[in-house]
């Protein structure tokens, strides 16, 4: 009979906690300028701009209780996790890790620069037993070659004419 109770009573546990959980599903999207050597026309400009998928990237998912999770996304850029109520913010992985963008040394770029960065999240998620709230808080810029941001001078590889 107690196992019974015991059984029952980790199940009801393990019932409640699966309850909470709330799957997101998110597109992520991302920007990058014209990168050509060609001047490029309006419509390669304009076509530039637009928003693209932030295809089979991982982002990392840290909880406000500092809990640390990832999640790959897919061919057309959605997110999708299953995660407890409370607060989250999201990061390209580069940034987390204490990376560079483009993976070159960190020796090759300004390092109080490059700690700015790192702090700078693109997402932040809110999640109660009743609703999923996104804000969008910088939105993910890739940059050229010659543009990557912090990068020493002496590094940056000369722009395309």
């Amino acid at each position: 009979m107690r196992k019974l109770i015991f059984f029952s009573f980790c199940a009801t546990l393990l019932s409640a906690a699966c309850a909470q959980k709330k799957t997101i599903s998110s597109k992520i999207t991302f920007i990058q300028p014209y990168c050509g050597g060609a001047r490029p026309t309006p419509q390669m400009e304009a076509d530039a701009q637009k928003p693209k998928p932030y295809a089979s990237k991982m982002i990392i998912i840290v909880s406000d209780k500092g809990k640390v999770d990832s999640v790959k996304t897919d061919a057309s850029g959605l997110l999708k996790k299953k995660l407890d109520q409370g607060n989250y913010k999201l990061y390209e992985s580069w940034r987390y890790y204490k990376s560079t963008p483009n993976g070159e040394d960190v020796s090759h770029f300004d390092k109080a620069c490059l700690e700015e960065e790192w702090k700078k999240e693109f997402r932040k998620i809110s999640i109660n037993k009743n609703k999923i709230v996104e804000e969008s808080v910088n939105e993910i810029n890739m940059k050229c070659d010659w543009s990557q941001p912090c990068q020493l001078d002496q590094f940056k590889p000369p722009r395309r004419q």
